[in-house]
C-alpha cells in the first residue's frame, strides 16, 4: 500500500528515495489533487526548516500549532476556540477521507518531509511550473 518504508531520519540524511520511485504510490496521487497554491503553502513550510507537521493530530490538535501536511497546504489554522475545534475536526474527517493514502503514509512515518518536499517538486515540474531556490546573503 506504501511502497518501501522510509527508516526516518538516517534515510532523510541521505536525501531519502528518489522521486521517480513513488510516482506510482497511492499516497502521491492523494498530493497530485491539490492545486499548485496548496503545494507551494505546504512546500514553504517544509524548505523553511522552522515548521514540523503533526502526525496522529488530525481531531484534536493538542497544545499549539499543530496540523498535518494536508491541512498547512488547505491553509486550515489550529483552532483556537470550542466552536473551531468542532469545525476543525468536522474539515479533517473530509480531508482524511479524500486523502486517506497520504495521511497514512504520514502518519505511519512511511514517508518524510523530505519525500513530500521531492514529490511536490516532481508535481509542479510536471506541470510547468519551476521553483528556484534563492540564498540569502
Amino acid at each position: 500500500m506504501f511502497g518501501s518504508r522510509n527508516s526516518g531520519k538516517d534515510n532523510d540524511e541521505r536525501g531519502g528515495r528518489p522521486a521517480s520511485t513513488f510516482i506510482d504510490e497511492p499516497w502521491f496521487a492523494d498530493l497530485q489533487k491539490l492545486n499548485n497554491d496548496e503545494l507551494m503553502r505546504m512546500y514553504t513550510m517544509i524548505s523553511d526548516r522552522h515548521y514540523r507537521f503533526a502526525k496522529n493530530a488530525w481531531y484534536i490538535p493538542i497544545g499549539g500549532d499543530q496540523r498535518c501536511p494536508i491541512m498547512v497546504a488547505k491553509g486550515y489554522r489550529s483552532p483556537d476556540t470550542l466552536d473551531r475545534m468542532a469545525e476543525f475536526e468536522d474539515t479533517a474527517k473530509t480531508l482524511e477521507g479524500e486523502f486517506r493514502h497520504f495521511i497514512d503514509a504520514w502518519d505511519f512515518g512511511y514517508i518524510t518531509e523530505r519525500d513530500i518536499e521531492k514529490a511536490i517538486l516532481k508535481i509542479l515540474e510536471s506541470r510547468n511550473i519551476e521553483i528556484t531556490e534563492h540564498s540569502s546573503y
